[in-house]
C-alpha cells in the first residue's frame, strides 16, 4: 500500500475531458436516448477536431460518462490524425466505479485503467504494444491533440491532460491510491459540482485518468457569464482553475432543459495561442 504522501501531485490534470467506448456515429444515434454534449476544438481559432460526449444512467442505478474525441492538424513537422475513447462508471452514490480510457495514433497506444477495490482506487497506464489489442478490445480509439510547440515530440502519443495543463507525461505505472484522496475527475466534474448546489470548494482533488495522478487545483468563482447556442442565450457559470506550473484553466459549467449539469466551455493558453473546447449545436 503506498502511503499518500508519496502519489504523484501533478500540475497535469485534464485527463480527460471525457471520451466513449462506443463510436461517435453510435452515439449520436443513441442521443435520442441519452444526453449528448457536441462540441468543437480549437487552436488559435482553427477548427482542430470534434468531442462527443455521453451520459447514460443505468437501470440498476448510477450513470456511466462516455466521450469519444477526434483531433486532426497539420503542422510544418507532422501531420496530426489522433482519436481517444473513455468510458467512466459511477454508482447510485455517485462513487467511481471504474474507468478506461486509450489514447493512439496510426503507430503508439496507451491504454488508463482504474478500479474499484474496498478502500482504494488500482491505477495502471501502460502502452499497447501489439496494436492487435485495440481491435480487439471493448474500447474504440480517441483522438489527442499534439499540437505544434504545446508537447516537445509530436511524435509521442500523449492526451489532452498533457495538451492543456500538463508540464509532464504518463508514464507506465501500476499504483494503488486511497479513494478520499481525490474528490472527482475532470469528466465527472460538472456533476459534482452540481450535487454540491453549483458551488466548487476553494480547492478540489482532481484524479487525472490519462496520466494516473492526483492534481490539487485552487478554483476563483468568476461570476455568471450568458453564452449564446443556436441563437439562444445560455446561462453559465464561470470558473478558474489554477495550480503551480501550468496555465489557469477557465471552465464554464451550464445545466440544460433536463437539469443535466454540462461543460458549456473550457478555454486555456500556451505559447501557441488559446485552446478552446466548446459546445456545438
Amino acid at each position: 500500500m503506498i502511503k499518500p504522501e508519496d502519489i504523484m501531485f501533478r500540475p497535469s490534470i485534464f485527463a480527460a475531458i471525457l471520451i466513449a467506448a462506443t463510436p461517435i456515429q453510435a452515439l449520436a444515434a443513441a442521443g435520442k436516448v441519452h444526453p449528448t454534449f457536441n462540441y468543437d476544438i480549437f487552436l488559435q481559432g482553427e477548427d482542430v477536431g470534434d468531442m462527443l460526449l455521453q451520459i447514460i444512467k443505468k437501470p440498476q442505478g448510477g450513470y456511466q460518462i462516455l466521450e469519444s474525441t477526434t483531433i486532426q492538424k497539420s503542422s510544418d513537422w507532422d501531420e496530426i490524425n489522433l482519436r481517444s475513447t473513455t468510458n467512466e462508471m459511477y454508482s447510485l452514490e455517485n462513487n467511481l466505479i471504474s474507468a478506461d480510457k486509450k489514447t493512439f495514433d496510426q503507430t503508439k497506444a496507451y491504454w488508463s485503467k482504474i478500479d474499484s477495490l474496498g478502500a482504494d482506487l488500482w491505477m495502471s497506464f501502460s502502452e499497447i504494444k501489439d496494436l492487435a489489442q485495440q481491435e480487439e478490445s471493448d474500447l474504440i480509439g480517441f483522438s489527442i491533440a499534439v499540437l505544434d510547440d504545446f508537447i516537445p515530440k509530436a511524435s509521442e502519443v500523449l492526451g489532452l491532460s498533457q495538451l492543456l495543463l500538463a508540464d509532464t507525461k504518463a508514464r507506465p505505472t501500476s499504483i494503488r491510491v486511497p479513494k478520499n484522496l481525490h474528490h472527482t475527475t475532470i469528466a465527472n466534474l460538472p456533476k459534482y459540482w452540481s450535487i454540491h448546489q453549483q458551488t466548487l470548494p476553494a480547492k478540489i482533488q482532481l484524479l487525472d485518468i490519462e496520466t494516473t495522478s492526483i492534481t490539487q487545483m485552487k478554483t476563483e468563482y468568476r461570476g455568471l457569464d450568458v453564452k449564446t447556442l443556436g441563437g439562444d442565450e445560455v446561462p453559465t457559470h464561470h470558473y478558474t482553475l489554477t495550480s503551480e506550473n501550468s496555465a489557469p484553466l477557465n471552465i464554464w459549467l451550464a445545466v440544460n432543459e433536463n437539469h443535466i449539469p454540462y461543460f458549456f466551455e473550457l478555454k486555456t493558453n500556451s505559447n501557441s495561442g488559446d485552446f478552446i473546447i466548446k459546445r456545438k449545436p
